[in-house]
């Protein structure tokens, strides 16, 4: 063509169509207008987010009025200030009693946003900048927390529609993933360039960016299996309503938990699934989340809004299979959990056995132990206002139901197991700026006690035994890190008084247990440890610094890490017919 042409832009219309706008112009002008048209096949690029990240809506009409009569909200972060915080006129969910966040947080009767009809129109529009309005509901932007996730949604949907010019040049958005110096990412294994002809092969391709939120209060096993569904009808979209190949099934990117759903989901389904990019994933728990339970949030954001205290998270977290699988696993090793006393590890948990640990009789459904995970009184509020017989019984019916959703989280870690889809990509944090909790301490202060002569002042008492120390009795305990206890059983002690070396007896000494700081580099929430499970599966992995864990996905660099994840599995993708299957890849445990 001898005619010179000019660019002209195109964009997403309301039907999901790619569309382009060009004013006529007199024949006398012989500029012509150049349209680049998508390619004919798709890979939809799925994000799944992590836990609390998805809003929920609530069936039981109770529940609902307990944020006000027009609240059909279960869980709705979006409006942090006000839903959640209740800084505003309107009641908050941080005003909400324990045995209220029971009722509301009922993963029987809530569910997530499954249309577009579901969705905060008024939200959704305030967070979007790629996509018309009706667009980006029909992709489920609306189904998870867009305040959070608007960035890394809008960032793929604009950089993965062009990658390519027709002049075979790279577009400049897509330049973040080909890094002068890949470095700046943090350290990388498994990094290959991505050159013009892998970009070539990726551009084959057109990349719609979805979103599946998901009741995250019930296992991660059936959030799986609705992942799957929604995956299934995304590509049914692409080929009836878009009319493009969608034969290479999709890429997952998943923030936190949603690692987990996304892993269930490619070991369940893995014909729908072309790779993963996981972000910040508990591969195999986090210490933190036993912290949260026993102790509450421990930064200030978590407490003003979800819980300063385990009284306000126990009821909701005991109660959920989801939540209860971000504790650690079997896979996590053992004596995670520690008891320390002046300067010395006097008591380590869960034992390995067999080559595992497990943690959940050793400790998840250790009842009276003072460094149980649960306290029964707390696991239904309500209970503690029945008197008489009936006490004890519906005691037991809260254990036994916590029980059952300690089954299911287990039975979920036990399926799982150390599967991996066999393009996985992983990103994570290992900041010394952000520690999170590899282990659990437990820091044991002895009080005093009486000089062997009466005229001499009192000693700290002596460091408890291993056996000792695991079996003191709490008389109290304030649900925020701290336990008061003392030792019930007969025994003798060597205690240096005054230089001097007397017996005593250990029955009536007392200590003061407190939980201690994070330990370990991560994101504030996820030690590296756990997210380097996902790093020994990856085709590719990044650790990284600079970010807090819910954030994550705002960071600039996680940002081109993904983008780099995405195009590399589009670049790689096996051209297959539809419906050949995939495996997943396991790795030692």
């Amino acid at each position: 063509m001898s005619e010179p042409t000019r660019l002209v832009s195109t964009h997403i219309g309301t039907n999901g169509h790619t569309t382009a706008r060009v004013t006529m112009s007199p024949t006398s002008n012989k500029v012509r207008a150049e349209i680049t048209a998508p390619p004919d096949q798709a890979i939809p690029v799925v994000f799944v987010p992590g836990i609390m990240g998805s809003p929920l809506l609530t069936s039981n009409a109770e529940a609902g009025r307990l944020l006000g009569e027009n609240n059909r909200w279960a869980w709705f972060p979006d409006d942090g200030v006000g839903w959640v915080a209740g800084f505003t006129a309107k009641r908050g969910y941080r005003h909400l009693s324990p045995t209220e966040r029971k009722l509301l947080l009922d993963p029987d009767t809530t569910r997530p946003v499954s249309s577009p009809e579901d969705a905060d129109r008024e939200v959704v529009s305030e967070h979007i900048t790629t996509l018309p309005l009706q667009e980006a509901l029909s992709r489920g932007w609306g189904s998870v927390m867009i305040s959070s996730y608007g960035g890394i949604l809008n960032f793929l949907e604009a950089q993965l529609r062009f990658i390519i010019t027709s002049k075979g040049e790279v577009y400049p958005g897509v330049q973040g993933a080909v890094p002068h110096n890949p470095e700046v990412w943090g350290q990388l294994n498994g990094y290959q360039v991505l050159t013009k002809e892998m970009l070539r092969e990726a551009a084959e391709f057109r990349y719609p960016v979805y979103a599946v939120g998901y009741n995250w209060l019930q296992t991660n096993g059936k959030a799986a299996d609705y992942l799957a569904g929604k995956i299934e009808a995304i590509i049914d979209r692409c080929r009836k309503e878009l009319r493009v190949k969608c034969d290479h099934g999709v890429i997952l990117v998943t923030h936190s938990m949603g690692g987990l759903v996304g892993r269930m989901c490619a070991k369940r389904y893995p014909a729908l699934i072309q790779g993963v990019v996981h972000g910040v994933q508990p591969a195999v728990g986090a210490g933190t989340a036993y912290r949260r339970v026993r102790a509450g949030w421990e930064d200030f954001a978590g407490s003003i809004g979800l819980g300063g205290t385990g009284k306000k998270i126990m009821p909701v977290f005991a109660n959920a299979a989801g939540p209860l699988e971000l504790l650690p696993n079997h896979r996590y090793g053992a004596g995670w959990l520690r008891i320390t006393c002046e300067g010395r590890v006097v008591a380590q948990l869960p034992e390995a056995r067999v080559g595992q640990a497990e943690p959940y009789m050793q400790i998840y459904m250790e009842p009276r132990a003072w460094w149980r995970l649960v306290d029964p009184l707390w696991i239904d509020p309500a209970v503690n206002k029945i008197k008489g017989p009936a006490a004890l019984q519906a005691l037991q019916k809260a254990w036994g139901r916590y029980g059952m959703r300690l089954g299911e989280a287990k039975h979920f870690h036990t399926e799982l197991g150390s599967s991996y889809h066999p393009n996985t990509y992983s990103h994570y944090g290992a900041d010394e700026g952000e520690m999170a909790f590899h282990r659990v301490t437990w820091n044991l202060q002895p009080q005093m006690i009486a000089a062997y002569r009466k005229d001499l002042p009192p000693t700290r008492g002596p460091v408890p035994s291993t056996v000792h120390a695991i079996g003191l009795r709490m008389w109290r305990d304030d649900h925020e890190g701290t336990a008061y206890l003392v030792n019930d059983a007969d025994g003798q002690d060597m205690v240096m008084q005054h230089g001097v070396g007397v017996m005593r007896s250990t029955k009536g000494n007392s200590y003061v247990g407190k939980i201690q700081g994070q330990d370990q580099v991560g994101d504030a929430t996820v030690p590296a440890h756990s997210s380097e499970d996902s790093a020994k599966a990856a085709v590719f992995s990044a650790r990284m610094t600079g970010f807090d864990h819910q954030a994550s996905y705002d960071n600039r660099m996680v940002q081109n890490v993904t983008l780099y994840s995405v195009l590399c599995i589009g670049a790689l993708a096996v051209r297959k017919e539809a419906g050949k299957s995939t495996t997943t890849t396991e790795i030692p445990a």
